[in-house]
């Protein structure tokens, strides 16, 4: 246990009073998963991000990094939380290119204030992970979190093309540049992407940019059920449609949903999602191509109404209410039967599991309640090894603490985890940044 008086003396220095807080019995609304932090800092500038990460290495101190606290439930349980690191104070664009078609950011920034900003100059970045409108940039680069708009524009790791960190130690690096072509010295963004505050506090992000399209449809279609839906999709990728997004929706998602939207949908479907982008002219080709696809019901979205469905899909996990969130990852090929196999196990748990599938890309994401945890266990435990069995990878991102501590939240870890845990020994030898979340 580090030397708290000693520890604040040092961070007070740094950041002054206004901006640090102690409190002997911990503050419960910062909890993570039953670990309650004694301290809050709130630096307003990555040199003083640096010094304090260079105090809490000192005085061995744990320390999480917290922005707007949309991913703080995905990870293992930390094995110590002394210092929570807030972020939103480092909340600039430093600089916009417009020319070139990036932007180099804080980490505390929201997404929706740059995606406003970016807007009246034309320009917006092709992320829309989970809780758009609240997460910041910090945390969707920490997270790796990326959204519907990823089949058409790439992740995180694709648009994300140089950084600035502060290391366990208080070490400042830089790593890529400011254009998009960058090919100088180790590839350290993408190390960095996904890392959850295990290897360093990212300080400065660039990303690349695109030109706003000129306009945006969404195609709503039903399936009488997952099957028909997910050939139509094959059909789809196989067309001269280009879509933007393209969402699977099983019945229980559309039912939460209806009670947020005015729009209303087939008993006992299977829906999809399908968000067109582009020129005016090759929007409304792509809108015609797929309602002759020989679908029976298709509905188009503009404007407002189509705004909110997104924003809705958006917030989803609020809006399910749900105590227990998964997210498997597999090769596209397969997205429908981990989507099938998932509704067979919900069939068999007795409770309803809400599906929302990037479809396109291989993500499927499931939403359920239930107090059984035996059968939640033997549900997780079952569906990861099938998921393992056939290339893919599950993830629990929320559960309670009993949960957590029964299951493998990370799934079966891929081959290089023992590179990924000397990685992590050498940025940060003490096990101090966010520990045993990751790894």
């Amino acid at each position: 246990m580090p030397d708290y008086d000693l520890l604040i003396s040092k961070i007070e220095h740094i950041v002054g009073r206004e901006y640090l807080y102690y409190s002997h019995g911990g503050f419960l609304d910062f909890a993570v998963d039953g670990k309650v932090p004694r301290i809050l800092v709130y630096p307003a500038n990555s040199d003083e991000v640096s010094a304090i990460l260079r105090v809490a290495n000192e005085e061995e101190a744990s320390i999480c990094p917290w922005s707007q606290g949309t991913k703080i439930v995905i990870g293992n349980i930390p094995k110590s939380l002394d210092i929570i690191l807030f972020t939103f104070r480092l909340n600039k664009v430093i600089e916009h290119d417009q020319g070139n078609l990036t932007v180099t950011v804080e980490p505390g920034i929201k997404l929706s204030e740059l995606q406003s900003l970016l807007k009246d100059k034309k320009q917006f970045l092709p992320l829309d992970p989970m809780f758009s409108s609240r997460c910041s940039i910090g945390g969707i680069i920490a997270s790796n979190s990326n959204g519907p708009r990823r089949l058409r524009y790439g992740s995180v790791r694709d648009l994300l093309i140089g950084i600035k960190a502060a290391l366990p130690t208080g070490e400042r690096i830089k790593a890529g540049g400011k254009v998009v072509k960058n090919v100088a010295g180790y590839d350290m963004c993408k190390l960095f992407v996904g890392s959850f505050g295990t290897l360093g506090i990212i300080t400065e992000a660039t990303f690349k940019l695109y030109p706003l399209p000129e306009v945006e449809k969404t195609v709503l279609l039903s399936f009488e059920n997952s099957a028909q839906a997910f050939e139509f999709i094959s059909r789809l990728l196989e067309s001269v449609v280009l879509p933007t997004s393209l969402e699977a929706l099983n019945y229980s998602t559309l039912k939460v949903l209806s009670k947020k939207i005015d729009i209303s949908f087939m008993e006992n479907t299977c829906c999809l999602v399908i968000r067109l982008e582009g020129f005016e002219e090759s929007v409304k080709r792509e809108s015609d191509e797929i309602q002759k696809m020989g679908i029976d019901y298709a509905r188009v979205l503009e404007g407002p109404e189509q705004e909110g469905l997104w924003t809705e899909l958006s917030d989803f996990p609020s809006l399910a209410g749900s105590n227990f969130r998964f997210k498997v990852s597999a090769p596209s090929s397969i997205t429908y039967d981990i989507f099938n196999k998932v509704e067979e196990y919900s069939k068999n748990l007795g409770v309803s599991i809400n599906l929302v599938s990037h479809a396109g890309s291989g993500i499927v994401y499931g939403f359920l309640s239930t107090e059984e945890m035996d059968k939640l266990i033997q549900f997780i435990n079952e569906l990861g090894s099938y998921v393992a069995e056939a290339g893919g990878y599950l993830v629990v991102e929320s559960a309670s603490t009993e949960i957590k501590h029964k299951v493998n939240i990370w799934g079966h870890l891929p081959g290089g985890v023992e590179i990924m845990r000397k990685i992590k020994g050498s940025f940060d030898p003490k096990g101090l940044m966010s520990p045993g979340r990751f790894l």
